[in-house]
């Protein structure tokens, strides 16, 4: 059995709880004008979360990618894709049923297959494409990470943040068209790689507080950032919220090495092992809590107000999410598709 590192159990407790109040206050930003009152607030907020689904990647990383690569590939592969695969495979099946019945959509089983391969089915969805992705790479990422020098890491990963971080930002403002292809910089790689990076040479306490600072000063970019052009386009831009920005990155860099120098202090918490083991059930469902919560019992982020909404309705889909995954994992081959 793996080993359990109770600071990865409670990173992935806090990402998960984070990743369901973006969404909340998603429903806010996505949906009402930026001069409201309700959309600053929704706004601030959703700054200071902006870490949670870079973490997950890092997690990935530090726990797969700093292993021997000596297991062979298939073998490698068919424990982990299953994990990911069969539950992107039902839920994909899960919310385009709703599309249909709750939506009024309609679709040929053509349209369903190009539907599943060419896009998300719902918009949560990406992130196991994603992951899917990555664990196809990870066996010969693997033998990079084991054989590369900790300087060569750094050259890496300095390369990762020029492509993925700085060639965006001057993009978007000098509008200069990049024709360096990102190639191995791709964001997420550059995430799964960081995560196993810090595994292997972790970041000295000293540097800390520099890296809270930094951290902070990434939350105001996000705030003021994307205030900025809101305000430049006369609608919401979100630059900024983009887990690959310099801003993302250096709240996540924070977060992450924040954890890993708490670790000694953590101890383990049966219940927080058993929030953390449903991290995935409750990322693929909660969704659909969210939207039977308003259809069935109209609550929502305005909920007497957004004030009160929003805290309101993240709780509320966090735990009733974990309720049903609870019951579900005990459940006989139900079970895997909440792994």
């Amino acid at each position: 059995m793996a080993k359990r590192y109770d600071y990865m159990d409670w990173l992935r407790v806090l990402s998960i709880f984070a990743v369901v109040g973006i969404h909340v206050v998603s429903s806010v930003v996505n949906h009402i004008p930026p001069t409201e009152w309700q959309w600053q607030y929704a706004h601030a907020l959703g700054s200071t979360l902006r870490w949670c689904v870079p973490v997950f990647f890092m997690l990935s990383g530090a726990l797969l990618l700093t292993r021997k690569p000596d297991e062979p590939v298939w073998d490698f592969l068919k424990k982990r894709l299953a994990k990911a695969f069969i539950p992107l495979f039902f839920w994909s099946g899960i919310y385009l049923l709703y599309r249909i019945f709750e939506q009024g959509r309609s679709y040929t089983a053509m349209e369903a297959v190009q539907l599943f391969f060419g896009e998300d089915i719902y918009f949560h969805l990406w992130f196991l494409y994603t992951i899917i992705g990555l664990y196809l790479m990870a066996p010969f990422l693997r033998i990079l990470v084991h054989h590369m020098s900790q300087k060569t890491f750094l050259y890496f990963l300095g390369f990762w943040f020029l492509f993925s971080g700085i060639f965006p930002v001057l993009e978007k403002y000098y509008q200069l068209e990049m024709a360096f292809p990102a190639g191995m910089f791709e964001p997420y790689i550059g995430y799964f790689m960081l995560g196993a990076y810090l595994f292997l040479y972790p970041i000295s306490k000293k540097w800390l507080p520099l890296l809270g600072v930094l951290g902070a000063a990434g939350i105001l970019v996000t705030l003021f950032g994307n205030l900025y052009w809101t305000n430049r386009a006369g609608e919401f831009d979100g630059f900024f919220y983009e887990h690959f920005r310099p801003n993302s990155m250096a709240i996540t860099l924070f977060i992450f090495v924040l954890f890993q120098q708490l670790a000694p202090r953590i101890k383990p918490n049966p219940l927080i092992t058993k929030l953390s083991l449903a991290t995935l059930g409750i990322y693929v469902i909660h969704p659909l809590v969210q939207v039977y919560l308003n259809l069935w019992f109209g609550i929502d982020a305005y909920t007497i107000n957004a004030v009160v909404g929003i805290p309101l309705l993240w709780v509320l889909i966090y735990f009733i999410s974990f309720g049903i995954i609870l019951i579900l994992q005990k459940i006989p081959i139900i079970k895997y598709i909440v792994p």
